[in-house]
C-alpha cells in the first residue's frame, strides 16, 4: 500500500478502530461546503524569518521528514530523546514530521503525543470538500494542531520550530518560522492527492514531499551547525517483488532527493519500517515500538550531536 492508499485507508478504518460510526457527522460534512476566513488573525499569518538561536549552546537541529502514516515512527524517536534529556535547539518538520514536531515543540510529553496519535479519530483531520469529495480541506487538521499547542503561534512555542511547505507548482521550499502554528503545519501536510492546497497570504502551498522529503538544507539555511535528520522512507531493498512499478519509481525518485541532501546532515538516521504502510492502531503501535528500539540503539551518536 503506497502513501496515498494508506492515508485513504486510515480515514476509512479509523471509525471502526475507535468504535465510532463510519459516517461522518453532519458538522464534518458541512465543514466541507466552504471555508470561512483563515481561522487566525492577519497578524498571525504564517511567515518566514530568522531563528532566534540561543547564545549559550550549539545551534542543533532535529529534522523530522515526511512519510504519511509512516510518520508515526517519529513519536518513537521523540520518546527516546525526551527520556535521555536530549534537547535540540530547533525542530524542523515536513508533513507528518511537522505534525509530530509541532506537538513536541509545544512541550507536550512524548507519551502524551503517543496517546493522542493512537486515539486519533477520523473527524480530527478529515473535512471533505463538498465540491471535491475526494479531497480534504485541511481546516480540521489546522484546528487540531492549534488546540493541541494551546493556540500559540510558532514563535511562542517553548521549543523553536519550523514547518516546511512548497508553493504549488514550484520546486522550492518555504520555511515557516512564525505565525499560526496550525496553518503552517496544515500547509506542510497538504499532500496533493489527499488535501486541497493551503492558502497563506496570496500563495497556495502543499506538502513539499517531492521537493525535499527530509529538508536538511532548510535547517542549514536557518543557521544550524549540527543536524540530525530522521528519515522514515521505505528502504529500496525492502521493496516486495509484487510492488507496482509506479511505486518503485516513486520510491527511487524520493530516495534520490533525500540522498542528495544527506551530506548536509551530520547524521541521517534512517528508521527501518515495514514496506507496506497501514492504518490500524496496531500498525501505529508497531511503528512507534520499532522506532523506539532503533533510536535507542543509535542514541550514542545522536546524543553526541544534539547535546550542548
Amino acid at each position: 500500500m503506497d502513501r496515498r492508499g494508506a492515508l485513504q485507508r486510515m480515514l476509512q478504518v479509523m471509525p471502526s478502530v475507535l468504535g465510532a460510526t463510519a459516517v461522518l457527522p453532519a458538522t464534518a460534512l458541512l465543514s466541507g461546503c466552504a471555508e470561512v476566513g483563515t481561522g487566525y488573525d492577519e497578524i498571525a499569518t504564517p511567515g518566514t524569518g530568522p531563528i532566534a538561536w540561543p547564545d549559550d549552546r550549539p545551534r542543533t537541529a532535529l529534522v523530522l521528514g515526511s512519510g504519511g502514516p509512516r510518520g508515526f515512527a517519529h513519536i518513537g524517536v521523540l520518546k527516546v530523546l525526551e527520556a535521555a534529556g536530549i534537547e535540540p535547539a530547533l525542530v524542523v518538520g515536513s508533513s507528518a514530521g511537522a505534525i509530530a514536531g509541532s506537538l513536541y515543540a509545544a512541550r507536550i510529553a512524548a507519551v502524551e503525543i503517543e496517546r493522542r496519535a493512537l486515539s486519533l479519530g477520523v473527524t480530527d483531520i478529515a473535512d471533505p470538500a463538498f465540491l471535491r469529495p475526494n479531497r480534504f480541506i485541511g481546516r480540521a487538521l489546522q484546528n487540531f494542531i492549534n488546540v493541541a499547542v494551546g493556540d500559540r503561534v510558532i514563535e511562542r512555542l517553548p521549543r523553536r520550530f519550523c514547518a516546511v511547505a512548497a508553493p504549488v507548482g514550484r520546486k522550492e521550499l518555504v520555511a515557516f518560522t512564525r505565525g499560526n502554528t496550525g496553518a503552517a503545519v496544515r500547509a506542510s501536510a497538504a499532500l496533493p492527492s489527499m488535501f486541497l492546497p493551503t492558502t497563506i497570504g496570496n500563495v497556495e502551498y502543499e506538502d513539499g514531499d517531492m521537493v525535499s522529503p527530509v529538508p536538511i538544507r532548510i535547517a542549514r539555511q536557518l543557521g544550524a551547525t549540527r543536524v540530525v535528520a530522521v528519515d522514515v522512507s521505505a528502504f529500496l531493498d525492502d521493496t516486495p517483488e509484487r510492488a507496482p512499478e509506479s511505486w518503485r519509481q516513486r520510491d527511487a525518485e524520493r530516495r534520490a532527493i533525500i540522498d542528495a541532501e544527506a551530506s548536509d546532515a551530520d547524521y541521517l538516521f534512517r528508521v527501518r519500517l515495514p514496506y507496506y504502510a497501514g492504518a490500524s492502531r496496531e500498525y501505529r503501535e508497531n511503528l512507534i515500538q520499532l522506532a523506539t528500539a532503533q533510536t535507542t540503539d543509535a542514541l550514542g551518536r545522536i546524543a553526541s550531536l544534539l547535546r550542548g
